[in-house]
């Protein structure tokens, strides 16, 4: 997969005020085995990098997981194999979870019977989550509302994804977590964005401060809409979404409700997943084990410091692929910024 992104290069500052440019870029990648288990013991010499078309170097890997619990698991996993893939292991982090829900105000049949199917198991996701996990909640109707700030009382976020008040909520008006949304979040861009691809803008520009990786899960029915010839479009500014996203370090992992086989719209959910190195999932016929499979890719990640040439471009395009058999890898692929 490749991915395409405007990352600073690090920098450090000396006593005398100078800066040093440290020639690495940091960027990461999920990979799973084919039961979408982490793969947490993979070495540098198994990723194959390259910018732009041209190799590049993997300085070094650190494999992040989510919980204690995934560490201990992945340790037991790998055991008997060479500890010297462990010595890369950063400690257990709380990761910053985003849910977004979109209504349909026509309370279509197919999007409405989903949603009400899906909302008790977003519930037991949240309830799952790990202790450090710290979630936000949004809901997209006719525009988009901030619901919830980031919070580690799981069980104050599962009321509030229950579908009476997904549907009849209130909107936060005050910040109760930290780190927090309120004082980044565009209320007024908010209440204008018509769209989805306009509401994950607005979300992706409140999240850019927040430092650290994000998984943002979309339950939902569609992105784009409709246009002659059956085709579907994303809208105009899509591309600055995707900007937005990348630099948040935001991956959509997108949960279809949709009581549907197939639907056109979903192409626009699985875009937006495939682009910022995030899942789509169907939730129609198996949607435990649809919620199982999503618990499993965002359980970890992989932290690449990767030495770019010396003429690197605002914009450029990573390739990344991991040469071990079975492993699937999720990686973001945006586009250039314009």
């Amino acid at each position: 997969m490749a991915t395409a992104f405007s990352a600073p290069v690090a920098a450090q500052k000396t006593n005398f005020g100078a800066v040093v440019e440290v020639n690495r870029l940091l960027t990461e990648v999920r990979v799973v085995d084919r039961d979408d288990l982490p793969v947490p013991d993979l070495r540098p010499d198994e990723f194959e990098v390259s910018i732009d078309g041209d190799p590049v170097e993997v300085e070094s890997v650190t494999w992040v997981p989510a919980s204690a619990e995934v560490a201990v698991s992945a340790k037991t996993q790998a055991a008997g194999d060479d500890q010297e893939a462990w010595v890369s292991r950063a400690a257990p982090e709380g990761r910053l979870i985003i849910l977004v829900f979109q209504t349909d105000m026509a309370l279509r049949h197919s999007r409405t019977a989903g949603l009400i199917k899906t909302a008790p198991l977003a519930a037991d996701f949240v309830d799952n989550l790990g202790p450090d996990d710290k979630v936000a909640v949004f809901v997209f109707g006719t525009h988009l509302e901030l619901r919830s700030d980031f919070t580690a009382d799981h069980q104050a976020i599962a009321e509030a994804v229950q579908v009476q008040e997904i549907l009849g909520g209130e909107q936060a008006q005050s910040d109760t977590g930290t780190p927090s949304l309120i004082e980044s979040f565009d209320f007024a861009a908010a209440r204008d964005a018509a769209d989805m691809s306009s509401a994950f803008e607005v979300i992706a520009r409140s999240l850019e401060n927040i430092p650290g990786a994000k998984s943002l899960v979309f339950f939902g029915f569609g992105l784009g809409r409709m246009s002659a010839g059956q085709r579907i479009t994303v809208g105009d500014g899509y591309d600055r979404t995707i900007q937005a996203l990348a630099n948040a370090r935001c991956s959509v992992f997108s949960v279809d409700l949709t009581e549907a086989d197939y639907h056109s719209l979903e192409h626009g959910q699985r875009k937006i997943s495939d682009d910022t190195g995030g899942l789509y999932i169907k939730t129609f016929h198996f949607p435990e084990i649809a919620m199982q499979r999503l618990v499993r890719v965002i359980s970890s990640y992989y932290e690449l410091s990767i030495v770019p040439p010396p003429d690197l471009a605002e914009s450029f395009k990573i390739k990344v692929k991991v040469t071990r058999p079975g492993t699937t890898v999720y990686v973001r692929q945006n586009h250039p910024s314009k």
